[in-house]
C-alpha cells in the first residue's frame, strides 16, 4: 500500500503502516494491547494508557453565523436608482451565500495534536486543552486507510476525525479497546489482513497459484 520514496513523510507513512500491520497481526492472533509505561497524565482508576502520538485532529459541526445587509437609501434618476437597488441585491445576495457556506455542517477545528488513547477514552491535547472522548459513547466506527484517517461517531457530541502517519496504528487499537477480539474482523482493516498474510507467503515461501 505504502510505496518507497525519498520524502520524510514517505518515510513516515511507510514507519506508520508497518507498524499498524505488527499490531494487526498481534492483535489478530489473540495477542493483547501493550500499556505504556507512566506518565504525568492523570487517569482514572483501572484505566490505561495505551498509545501516544501527534495526530491530525478535526470535528465534524455547524455553527450559526450572522451577515449584514445592504439596505442603502437612492435618490435619482430611476435607473439610477435601479442599479443602485441592483447592487445592493447582488451584494446581499453574495453576503448570504459566503455566510451559509460558513455555516454548514463541515470539518472544523483543524489542528495536529497531541493524543492519547486509554482503554477508557481518547484524550486530545487541543489549543492546550485535553478533552476526552469516552469509548462508551460510540456508536459508529468508520475507518478509511487508503485516506490515512478514521472517524469516531458519538451517541452525545460532534464527531472525531484523526488521520495522519499514526492513523491506522490507532485505529487498529482502538478497535480492538472499543470492540473487543471482533475488532480485528472489521471490513476496513482488509488490507492490513491482506499485508500480513503476503508477508507470512514471503517467510515461508508459500506460492500462491493464480485466481
Amino acid at each position: 500500500m505504502v510505496k518507497a520514496g525519498n520524502d520524510p513523510l514517505d518515510g513516515a507513512l511507510r514507519d506508520g503502516w508497518s507498524s499498524a500491520c505488527r499490531l494487526y497481526e498481534h492483535l489478530a492472533r489473540g495477542g493483547d494491547p501493550m500499556a505504556l509505561p507512566p506518565s504525568a497524565l492523570r487517569l482514572q482508576p483501572g484505566e490505561t494508557r495505551y498509545g501516544d502520538a501527534v495526530l491530525g485532529y478535526a470535528r465534524l459541526y455547524g455553527q450559526t453565523v450572522t451577515y449584514n445587509q445592504s439596505n442603502s437609501f437612492w435618490f435619482g434618476s430611476a435607473s439610477f436608482v435601479a442599479l443602485g437597488m441592483a447592487a445592493d441585491a447582488i451584494g446581499n445576495a453574495s453576503a448570504k451565500r459566503r455566510a451559509e457556506a460558513m455555516a454548514a455542517v463541515q470539518w472544523r477545528d483543524q489542528a495536529h495534536v497531541r493524543t492519547s488513547l486509554t482503554s477508557q477514552r481518547f484524550l486530545c491535547d487541543y489549543q492546550g486543552r485535553w478533552l476526552n472522548f469516552w469509548h462508551n459513547g460510540v456508536v459508529e466506527f468508520a475507518c478509511d486507510l487508503s485516506r490515512w484517517s478514521f472517524v469516531l461517531r458519538y451517541e452525545v457530541g460532534e464527531p472525531l476525525m484523526l488521520h495522519g502517519p499514526a492513523a491506522p496504528w490507532f485505529a487498529v487499537l482502538a478497535a480492538r479497546v472499543i470492540y473487543g477480539p471482533q475488532g480485528m474482523l472489521l471490513p476496513a482493516f482488509a488490507p492490513l489482513a491482506a499485508a500480513v498474510a503476503e508477508r507470512q507467503r514471503a517467510i515461508t515461501g508459500e506460492i500462491v497459484p493464480p485466481a
